[in-house]
Formats: C-alpha cells, sequence, structure tokens
C-alpha cells in the first residue's frame, strides 16, 4: 500500500473515533440530565452571574465558579419566574449570596441621637454691670476674668465730679434742716442712690458731712467675672451707661446644642439628654430638656435646643465643648429592618420572601428613621419576611437576569463555557 493511502487511513479511522466518542459524551450528558429523583435539568448557569449559561456542568467563566443546574419546572430563565415579577434563586444560589430574612413586626421605634454643643452660662443670671455716672477709674480690684465675685463685692472705684456735686448738695439739705422739706431731702437721697451709692455710704455721708467724689461699682450678685470693658483700667474714662464688666454665675450652666430639622420630631421638652465633657471622661450629667427654640437659623435650618445643668461643685466649664446623646422612643408602629431597605432612583425597594426560593421587589413608603429601624408606611404588612442580608446581590441578579432576555440557550448549544476537548 502506497504511504499517501496509508496516511489518508489513518486520518479517516482517528475522526471516526473522535466523533464516536463526542456522541457518546453527548448521550452520556443526556442522560445525566434527569436526577435521581426524577427532576430534569434544563440547563446550568452561575449563581453569582446568571448569564453565563450551559447545558452540561463547568466553571464560570468571569468568576471560576461551579455552574448550578436549573430544573424544570422551577425558574424560566435565570432566576426569573414564569410570571415575570419574582425572582427566583436555587437553593445553592441562595446559600452562595448569603440570604437571610427577618419579619416586619410592630414595635416602638426606637433611636439615639447624638450631639454636639457647648456648655454656657445661665443666660436668666447673666448680668451686665455698666457705670451709673462718668468718671476716671481711680482703682480697680478685678484685673482679670475668671475672678469670683461676692454680691456687693467692689470691682472698680470711679473718681466723678458729677458724684461730688449730689453729695454737696444732701449735705447742704442736711444742714440746713427746716429749711428743706422732707421730699426735697428724700429727692437729693434718691439722686445718690441712683448715681451709684448704697446705703451704707449715704449713712456714713450723714454722720461725717464730708462730701466725696469717689463711687465704688459692685457685683449686684455672686458670680465671675466673664469680660472687662477695655477702658476699665486704673485712669482710664468712663462714660454714663458703658459696659464696665460682665457677670455671670456659674452654678448653673446651659448646654445649647443645635438639632437638625430633619431630627426635631424625636425631641419634646422633658426628654432626659446625658451630657459628656472631655475635661471629664469618666462623669456624666444627665438633665431634661427645658426649652427647644421655635425659631430656625435661617442658614443651617437648625434649631436651639436647651438643657439646665447643676454646676454646684464647678465641674464644668464655661464654653466647654460637650457631646450628648439623646435616647427617644416613638409609639409602636410598623417596622422593617434598614438593611432591608434598598435606595432607588425611583422608590425604596425592599425583597419580600415568598417561599420554595422565590423573591418579590416591592416598593415601599417609609417615614422615620430609627437606629435599627424603618417605619413603614405603605407598601408591607405585619408578619412578612423582608431580606435583610443579600438583598443588594440579588437585585443585582435579577437586573443581570432582565438584561440576559426571555429565551433560555437552545439545547445543546453552550454559551460562554468552553466544551470539554474531543476524544482522542
Amino acid at each position: 500500500m502506497k504511504p499517501s493511502a496509508l496516511i489518508l487511513l489513518v486520518a479517516c479511522l482517528t475522526g471516526a473515533g473522535g466523533a464516536l466518542g463526542w456522541f457518546a459524551a453527548k448521550q452520556s450528558g443526556r442522560a445525566a440530565s434527569v436526577t435521581a429523583d426524577g427532576r430534569r435539568i434544563k440547563f446550568y448557569q452561575c449563581p453569582m452571574h446568571p448569564a453565563i449559561q450551559s447545558d452540561r456542568p463547568g466553571q464560570c467563566t468571569i468568576c471560576g465558579m461551579s455552574l448550578v443546574p436549573v430544573y424544570e419546572g422551577g425558574a424560566d430563565h435565570a432566576g426569573q419566574a414564569a410570571d415575570g415579577h419574582l425572582v427566583t434563586l436555587a437553593p445553592a444560589t441562595a446559600s452562595v449570596i448569603g440570604v437571610q430574612t427577618s419579619a416586619v413586626r410592630r414595635a416602638p421605634l426606637g433611636r439615639t441621637l447624638s450631639v454636639t454643643g457647648m456648655i454656657d452660662d445661665d443666660q436668666t443670671r447673666h448680668r451686665y454691670v455698666a457705670a451709673r455716672v462718668a468718671g476716671r477709674v481711680e482703682h480697680l480690684y478685678v484685673h482679670t476674668t475668671g475672678v469670683a465675685l461676692a454680691a456687693g463685692e467692689p470691682f472698680a472705684t470711679l473718681y466723678s465730679p458729677e458724684v461730688l456735686s449730689a453729695e454737696r448738695l444732701y449735705v447742704e439739705r442736711l444742714k440746713a434742716g427746716e429749711a428743706f422739706t422732707a421730699s426735697e431731702l428724700a429727692a437729693a437721697r434718691e439722686r445718690l442712690l441712683a448715681l451709684g451709692l448704697v446705703a451704707e455710704e449715704i449713712t456714713r455721708l450723714e454722720a461725717t458731712r464730708q462730701p466725696d467724689a469717689l463711687v465704688t461699682v459692685r457685683a449686684p450678685f455672686a458670680g465671675t467675672v466673664i469680660a472687662v470693658n477695655d477702658a476699665a483700667h486704673e485712669g482710664g474714662y468712663v462714660k454714663e451707661g458703658d459696659l464696665v464688666f460682665t457677670l455671670a454665675d456659674f452654678a448653673q450652666m446651659w448646654y445649647v446644642f443645635d438639632a437638625y430639622e430633619a431630627d426635631l420630631p424625636w425631641l419634646r421638652v422633658g426628654q432626659m439628654v446625658l451630657v459628656q465633657v472631655p475635661s471629664r471622661p469618666d462623669e456624666a450629667f444627665v438633665a431634661p430638656i427645658t426649652f427647644i427654640d421655635p425659631n430656625l437659623d435661617e442658614a443651617t435650618h437648625t434649631a436651639r435646643v436647651r438643657v439646665v445643668l447643676d454646676n454646684a461643685g464647678g465641674k464644668l466649664l464655661h464654653r466647654a465643648t460637650a457631646h450628648a446623646h439623646v435616647q427617644v422612643d416613638a409609639q409602636e408602629m410598623l417596622l422593617v429592618p434598614r438593611s432591608a431597605v434598598l435606595r432607588t432612583a425611583a422608590a425604596p425597594l425592599v425583597y419580600v420572601a415568598k417561599g420554595d426560593g422565590a423573591y418579590e421587589p416591592r416598593t415601599v413608603v417609609l417615614g422615620r428613621v430609627g437606629d435599627t429601624d424603618h417605619e413603614v408606611l405603605a407598601g408591607l404588612a405585619e408578619g412578612e419576611a423582608v431580606v435583610t442580608q443579600g438583598a443588594l446581590l440579588l437585585d443585582g441578579q435579577a437586573q443581570l437576569v432582565r438584561r440576559a432576555g426571555p429565551e433560555p440557550p437552545p439545547a445543546g448549544k453552550t454559551e460562554a463555557v468552553r466544551p470539554p476537548p474531543a476524544a482522542k
């Protein structure tokens, strides 16, 4: 036999053997398409990339995961049910995605508001002390802020010609006796009180009959000096009505914070607030809300909220930054876990478990937001199971399904999966 004829014969035999091997393998694959429990496998698909499908087992060309079977009577195409609305997952797919569900329940909606504000002095016990008469500062008893003064304790002494004239007039009327009526004498005395003299100083003047041009500026109540006028220095001059110093009572402090407009429905007068300051990290100050400003700030749309704190021990420092927590609870309402809600461009979306691996995408109307739950106004009923873990992957798979089209791959055709090599 010629060499060329021999080569041709060998090639034919090899081709025939390969064809027989391919046919046998295909027949074997078809035989395996029916499981032991009688279910027929339609095709195989990737649990993470449902658009990757094949008529035989293999690996996904994108992620390398093993393809899982899709049975007849289940999903028509890559996870989409026959009605085109439900998304159906095989048990293996749900396990890979890690789908978990939780029941919609009716309970009080709880939330903790964390806010930052400032410790300030009580403005109802905040006093601006002004000069009642023009004069020169002869002596200054307090030179800096932060000094505590008792009620009536002197702050500064002023030299005032006006005070000298008023004292002379009062002394002259005292000396004149019955030449002036009682009302005229009382008017001169009232003038001295208006200029800043106290009763003890007038009594001393009545005893000595020696007019003096000095008047003392005193603290109207016990407190701490928080501001001093720049002119309030020895030798400086102040006019009548000029602010000399500012006094605050630190026995009681205000904690003031800004509440966002969306948080105002959670707040009410009487709610307890836990306040902590960096200077006292191991202590907490608890007090109720006493005032919520009804006027919102035009720029930030926030409202000022006030809490009155006892500071008898002086632990709270003026104008210190403080952090607080407000524990709030709303009335009982229908709640869905926050992890179940997907924010879409159209409306909030949740996936409701319908059983047998089927999940229904459903839009909902939400109300207030709690620490772990959303208030449900419409779209869900009590007791329904919603997907709390894996919902995002489930939604992504549903979108891939819609893009993949409604028809499964033709029988015998492999998409995106390389077939096994033919037998040699």
